[in-house]
């Protein structure tokens, strides 16, 4: 005896149901949360470490803002200041001025080799990073976190306030 319309319409709902709740989970986890990604050109010779410490969270750190780093680096040496400056958190004002500014500062340096040495976190979503140049000069970049993503302290604004 065949099933009545209204449960087969109740399982082939519950069956999509379930391949649709699969099909988002598998995009959530598999995704890169990141809205910044490395070009193939400029390219840059970048190396993130963190600093030695008796914490294991700097260690991690690093391996953290290593991309955001990375790209940061790539921006400067390719200077535009309006990509530099997507690389800035969301909520902060005048990116874009303050992406000239680090541009004109430090874009030359970028293309040369580029040590990055992560601080040991003195909260877990705020980072310090000193960026040393080939030529000698040294940057520090101040990083904020926000849903799983960092961004730089690009302008102004408040660390800790999306």
């Amino acid at each position: 005896m065949a099933a009545p319309a209204g449960k087969r319409l109740g399982a082939v709902a519950a069956a999509l149901a379930v391949v649709l709740t699969a099909a988002v989970g598998t995009w959530w986890l598999l995704r890169d949360p990141a809205p910044y990604a490395l070009r193939k050109t400029p390219a840059v010779d970048v190396t993130v470490h963190a600093v030695t410490s008796d914490y294991p969270e700097a260690g991690e750190l690093a391996g953290d803002v290593d991309p955001l780093l990375k790209v940061y680096v790539q921006r400067l040496a390719a200077g535009d200041a309006t990509d530099l400056a997507r690389l800035g958190a969301p909520w902060y004002t005048g990116r874009e001025r303050a992406a000239r500014q680090l541009i004109s500062r430090y874009g030359a340096q970028a293309g040369e080799p580029v040590d990055a040495l992560v601080r040991d976190p003195v909260v877990p979503y705020l980072a310090a990073v000193e960026l040393r140049f080939g030529d000698g000069r040294r940057q520090e970049v101040r990083l904020t976190r926000d849903d799983h993503v960092w961004w730089l302290q690009l302008g102004d604004g408040d660390p800790v306030a999306p």
